[in-house]
């Protein structure tokens, strides 16, 4: 990655495990040799609220955000708050979105939240890859593991960390059988990657 600043936004609701997403990712990043700065933007309530995490590997960089149009890779946990951040996608920047669609409750109800239909098109514009992520951190065991299952896709994508290190840095913030599942469907994902590219 020589010099270069290789910029990661993460977009995705409260409760999603964005944030472990991003601890792992930076953790096994600064394990690997990189320098790596982190900051996060929360929306009102933790729990459903906005979550935004910036990630920023390699290079000489001081500030942990990063502005539009600079992110190499957008990483989605959720597809409406995905296409809500795509303004920091750098031209021809990879998406990489887990197939879950939960609008805010406020715009369900109004009958303001864009469809899921609306969202994948506009997705169909870019250099997106949809994942079924769900699907796939269940049948590693763990549901709630579709974060571990955008690390393994991210990585078959970029090839930016070692297998090993990430493995490591997984088991060392998840703890116990889940962290074995969530190292299982970092796996997955990264062969489904491998097998659908």
């Amino acid at each position: 990655m020589s010099n270069k600043v290789f910029n990661i936004l993460i977009a995705g609701i409260g409760g999603q495990g964005g944030l472990t997403l991003s601890r792992i990712l930076a953790e096994a990043a600064v394990k690997t040799g990189f320098s790596v700065k982190t900051g996060e933007t929360l929306g009102m309530a933790q729990r459903y609220g906005s979550v935004v995490s910036f990630v920023r590997i390699g290079g000489n960089t001081y500030s942990p955000i990063f502005g539009s149009g600079e992110a190499d890779v957008l990483l989605g946990l959720e597809l409406t708050e995905t296409v809500r951040n795509m303004r920091y996608l750098r031209h021809h920047g990879l998406i990489i979105v887990a197939d879950e669609y939960r609008p805010p409750s406020m715009a369900s109800i109004t009958g303001r939240a864009p469809s899921r239909s609306i969202l994948l098109a506009e997705l169909a514009r870019y250099n997106a890859v949809v994942v079924p992520a769900r699907k796939i951190a269940v049948e590693a065991g763990n549901p709630r593991a579709l974060n571990m299952v955008l690390l393994g896709v991210l990585n078959a994508a970029t090839n930016i960390l070692p297998h090993h290190v990430v493995e490591d840095t997984i088991r060392s913030i998840i703890r116990g059988e889940a962290g074995e599942k969530s190292v299982r469907a970092y796996y997955e994902g990264h062969k489904w990657f491998k097998n659908h590219r």
